[in-house]
């Protein structure tokens, strides 16, 4: 299995075994913006789990 690119990574092909480098290559490394969208992606999905978001203020223990 691969992955063709299209738009603008078309011309790009990434075999399965390659995909986790590639993306996350690009995640660190892209534009300003892939990065920021990656930044903001990863963290809402990380504490999308155990974790409660709460406003500034007093942290209390839960």
């Amino acid at each position: 299995m691969y992955y063709q690119g299209i738009g603008p990574e078309q011309g790009t092909v990434v075999n399965q075994e390659d995909a986790y480098s590639y993306a996350l290559e690009r995640c660190l490394s892209g534009t300003e913006d892939d990065k920021q969208e990656f930044r903001e992606m990863l963290v809402e999905w990380f504490y999308s789990g155990n974790w409660v978001r709460r406003e500034e203020g007093y942290a209390e223990a839960i």
